[in-house]
């Protein structure tokens, strides 16, 4: 694996909201040192059984669908548009139902598709990680933190200022609070913003907010194609080409590869959404998409344009695992899908 990189993150404006974050020459800094022996054990393996039960799932797509011409928002229909966008490919659409939560049976709600059930509010104020993962235990009935891809598997990233639709889960009025999950990265715990979906690590000793769940976590379940070129994730169906391209390309030109892209003769390949690249990982060191990957240590395009910038589109980090944004005249690497 390659060395690690310092990047310029997109989180500069969530330095206000945090007095320990202050906004160095690489964009925001953590003054606080990390403790390591506040951060969790690596969730265990996903296992045969688990992805047997998962099996065929899915996974929350964004509901509000959004196109962009690599400059403007345009219309999903413009005939002139690269095929492909998130806009263009509807997923498995959320689902909620409202159920009590917690052995309190306060106000939660059940996301259909993963079977997990979400408390609807938030906690009243941010907390370090440990006073979240406390607070969790405190309701009872199984609460605890969630994983980082299980935190996106909310955000709608067709939406911004929240990017998550509010009558279904609720988000206080200052949205540009990150949100705790359980995993842990290179340097911290994953945080993730509902202004508009980025992540970002965090020191546990700082304030965040706090969303309890219930349910069995679960990871992705890959197993290698007939063709040895792909691999195949039983949970979401979902056919992932094996070797990312070589070469870097701009965000439009990543969407045409993925268009014409062929693998054992078979086609419908395209660029996938910043959801589905992030349903692969185990947000754990090394940062997704982990083996049985190649080149997985790379910044990595995905079809979905930023709400707030289309003239920017979300990639993954392979190496340190956030979720960002940058222009879509900048070259990444493509790693498509069917």
């Amino acid at each position: 694996m390659s060395t690690k990189r310092e990047l310029v993150h997109p989180f500069v404006r969530y330095a206000a909201a945090w007095p320990l974050l202050v906004a160095g020459p690489l964009g925001c800094e953590v003054v606080a040192g990390i403790e390591p022996r506040t951060l969790a054990p690596p969730a265990p393996p996903v296992t045969d059984g688990a992805c047997a039960e998962a099996e065929g799932t899915g996974f929350p797509d964004s509901a509000t669908r959004l196109c962009s011409d690599g400059t403007f928002v345009v219309a999903c229909e413009d005939a002139s548009l690269a095929a492909g966008q998130d806009g263009h490919v509807v997923g498995a659409l959320p689902s909620y139902a409202e159920v009590p939560f917690g052995e309190d049976e306060g106000e939660g709600v059940r996301d259909e598709i993963l079977d997990l059930v979400w408390e609807r509010d938030a906690a009243p104020a941010p907390m370090s990680w440990d006073d979240a993962r406390a607070r969790c235990e405190k309701l009872g009935g199984g609460a605890r933190l969630p994983t980082r891809v299980e935190l996106v598997s909310l955000v709608d990233y067709g939406r911004e200022g929240p990017a998550i639709n509010p009558s279904q889960v609720s988000v206080p009025s200052s949205s540009t609070d990150l949100y705790w999950t359980t995993t842990t990265s290179l340097d911290g715990v994953w945080g993730i913003g509902f202004v508009d979906g980025g992540s970002t690590s965090l020191d546990p000793t700082l304030a965040a907010r706090v969303r309890c769940v219930v349910g069995a976590a679960r990871g992705s379940c890959l197993h290698e194609g007939a063709d040895g070129e792909t691999m195949i994730d039983r949970r979401t169906g979902l056919v992932w080409q094996r070797s990312s391209t070589s070469e870097l390309t701009t965000w439009q030109g990543a969407l045409v590869f993925c268009a014409s892209l062929s693998i054992g003769g078979a086609s419908g390949f395209r660029l996938p959404s910043i959801k589905e690249l992030a349903s692969l990982g185990h947000g754990e060191e090394p940062a997704s998409p982990a083996p049985p990957f190649e080149d997985g240590d790379a910044l990595f395009w995905s079809s979905t344009p930023v709400a707030a910038a289309p003239d920017e589109a979300w990639f993954l980090d392979g190496l340190t695992g956030h979720i960002e944004h940058q222009p879509t005249t900048v070259k990444a690497r493509v790693r498509c899908v069917r």
